[in-house]
């Protein structure tokens, strides 16, 4: 016995620092909760406590990363709300401080096998993160958007409602003048000039109506007499006197060289002579050439042409242009004015539209011009 002793004595004094790092080593391996090896009884008292240490660790971890998910949206809805302009700067600071609290609980902790998990964490509060901010930038769009649809939807509502309240405004008014233009037209056929004169008196906006639906439907013909007369009269010398019976927008002076004098029943411009055509304010023989283009309109048109005889010099030209629907006989109107006093030089009835015609003075104008009976049928213009 006491040599079994001696030996084991002897093996513990000559490799004592084997056996240290053994212990060490085994220490190292085994965990920090076993105290002893001895009896199999103790191990599963100390293993029991310790794997119930455990799940509390892990439900515990597992209610603080719910509740950094929870704050991470709440900070992430208060970072949009700022970029709105709602200013929740308190809300946030609080919510990192919240944050930052259970980080330092985490690390606090002993390290135990779970902690292996964390970067798959990490990874999916990510993926959760980038998912919150998506979902919540489509909400912030949707909820902006119907607003915005509503006023863009509601102005273009209005401006189509005022663009249709508009257009038929003009419409009626088109239509309310259109009517007075065929109303005041049929009167200037079917009255003398002097009762024309006094309705353009009485009414002074007649003429303007009257004026404006004349040039509405000249837009429709395919060409204006008056730009032949114009050549016309741009051919002869600019020293020549014309004067204009029912001028209109005074388009003849406003386009020559000529000195023109332009009469008409109501003035659309300044050039304009206001006056009863049949008594203009001329001298005998002052005129070299005298115009009526679509002019020829009352039922005293005689009176008109006899005045034009008066203001002309022997051998001045009188130019006519008239709607070729008025005419019923072209030869008796010719006879007219040769017993007025002018001889046919020549004229255009080929035109669908229009008939010119250019006679010279050969003679005074009879004192009776009634009894020869000089009409034209009346340009009626029809509804469209």
């Amino acid at each position: 016995m006491k040599n079994k002793k001696k030996c084991k004595n002897k093996f513990s004094q000559k490799n004592p620092e084997e056996a240290v790092n053994k212990a060490e080593s085994t220490e190292e391996h085994k965990p920090k909760e076993e105290d002893s090896n001895n009896n199999n009884k103790s191990e599963k008292v100390t293993q029991t406590p310790a794997k119930k240490k455990q799940k509390e660790c892990k439900a515990q971890k597992r209610k603080r990363t719910e509740e950094l998910a929870e704050i991470t949206c709440t900070t992430e809805t208060q970072t949009l709300r700022e970029e709105k302009g709602d200013k929740v700067e308190k809300g946030a600071t609080e919510s990192k401080q919240k944050a930052a609290e259970p980080k330092v609980e985490i690390t606090d902790e002993p390290q135990s096998p779970t902690k292996r998990v964390k970067p798959e964490l990490s990874r999916e509060q990510s993926l959760r993160r980038e998912k919150l901010r998506k979902m919540l930038s489509k909400e912030a769009v949707r909820q902006e958007s119907p607003a915005e649809q509503k006023d863009e939807a509601a102005a273009p509502e209005t401006d189509v409602k005022l663009d249709r309240s508009a257009s038929l405004r003009s419409r009626m008014v088109e239509r309310l003048e259109s009517a007075r233009f065929r109303f005041i037209n049929e009167v200037l056929y079917s009255t003398t000039s002097g009762e024309a004169r006094r309705m353009f008196k009485q009414d002074p906006q007649a003429f303007g109506i009257y004026h404006r639906g004349y040039t509405a439907q000249v837009q429709r013909w395919p060409a204006n007499p008056v730009d032949a007369i114009i050549a016309y009269i741009r051919q002869k010398p600019p020293s020549l006197v014309v004067a204009d019976f029912g001028c209109g927008d005074c388009k003849i002076a406003r386009n020559v060289k000529n000195k023109v004098h332009s009469f008409d029943l109501a003035a659309a411009c300044e050039l304009v002579t206001v006056c009863d055509m049949a008594n203009v304010p001329l001298p005998d023989c002052s005129v070299d050439i005298a115009v009526f283009c679509l002019s020829l309109m009352g039922t005293n048109l005689a009176d008109f042409l006899a005045e034009a005889n008066r203001v002309l010099k022997m051998g001045g030209v009188l130019q006519i242009a008239e709607v070729a629907s008025r005419f019923e006989n072209v030869r008796s109107f010719v006879t007219g004015l040769a017993n007025l006093g002018f001889k046919m030089v020549s004229k255009d009835t080929e035109n669908t539209h229009f008939y010119t015609f250019e006679l010279v003075k050969s003679g005074g104008a009879p004192e009776n011009v009634k009894k020869f009976g000089l009409e034209l049928k009346p340009c009626v213009y029809k509804k469209r």
